[in-house]
């Protein structure tokens, strides 16, 4: 079991209720695999790693897998061919040009200033390399995550790695009719609570009491729809990675000849 603090938006493999919601980020890492045996990437970097799932992944598929992240990953998802660091996201003690792909999940939208860290990704990944980004899709989002600074639309995106990366390509974390009906009807649910507070104090809380209440009604409303409807079962097939779409459930960037600042 982890030590890590249970926020409702990190996620763990021991938590039945958000199973769902790592089928969906794993099916992110199953691409990346995908793309990296295609292309013959060897060295992978994890960037903005979190409980560590994904990374054990990676690494038992592909030759050599780094991770970063500022917390320590669960001991369960430590796997020997992975190399864990800690670090900052924007300061990597990393060499330029030394990884042939760089994936980074739900990560940009926790970021007030992007740019320090997409920069770092620009200057870490070889000028063949791939970086693989998602964030939730704001037109499919709840908007009531506190540990998301800012949301995107895919034009948005697009716009913002376009800066950095000359060639951008936006697709998008899809989802078939059974998972999309459950977040449908979690957003449904989410937006009745809300409307109870129409004025938006809920803002206005300590931030501590704000976090806290954030957590309990993740659990909540997912254990309401487990109650009421059930949750469904799903695989990786259920979350397949296409063209993007408004109703796609995360942005999938694939992004590639980095723009380098001169001397990096």
């Amino acid at each position: 079991m982890s030590d890590l603090l249970f926020t409702g938006e990190r996620l763990h493999k021991e938590n039945p209720l958000f199973s769902i919601d790592l089928v969906r980020h794993r099916a992110a890492y199953s691409r990346a695999i995908e793309l990296a045996r295609t292309t013959g990437a060897e060295r992978v970097l994890d960037l903005g790693c979190g409980t560590g799932y994904g990374t054990g992944e990676l690494a038992a598929a592909l030759p050599r897998t780094f991770a970063v992240d500022r917390i320590s990953p669960d001991p369960g998802a430590r796997h020997p061919a992975a190399h864990f660091i800690r670090a900052d996201a924007a300061h990597l003690p990393l060499r330029t040009q030394s990884f042939d792909m760089i994936v980074s999940f739900q990560v940009i939208e926790h970021l007030e200033d992007p740019a320090p860290y997409l920069k770092a990704i620009a200057r870490l990944l070889k000028p063949g390399g791939t970086a693989l980004i998602t964030t939730p899709n704001l037109l499919e989002s709840d908007r009531e995550n506190p540990f998301h600074v800012h949301e995107y639309e895919a034009s948005e995106l697009t716009a913002l790695l376009g800066e950095h990366f000359s060639r951008v390509d936006m697709l998008g974390v899809s989802a078939t009719p059974e998972p999309k009906a459950y977040y449908d009807a979690r957003l449904k649910r989410i937006r009745s609570i809300v409307r109870l507070d129409p004025l938006g104090l809920r803002r206005r809380l300590p931030r501590w009491i704000i976090d806290g209440l954030f957590a309990l009604f993740a659990v909540q409303v997912r254990r309401g729809i487990q109650k009421s409807d059930g949750l469904p079962q799903v695989g990786l097939e259920d979350f397949p990675i296409l063209a993007a779409q408004p109703d796609c459930l995360d942005l999938f960037a694939v992004c590639q000849k980095p723009r380098r600042e001169s001397g990096s």
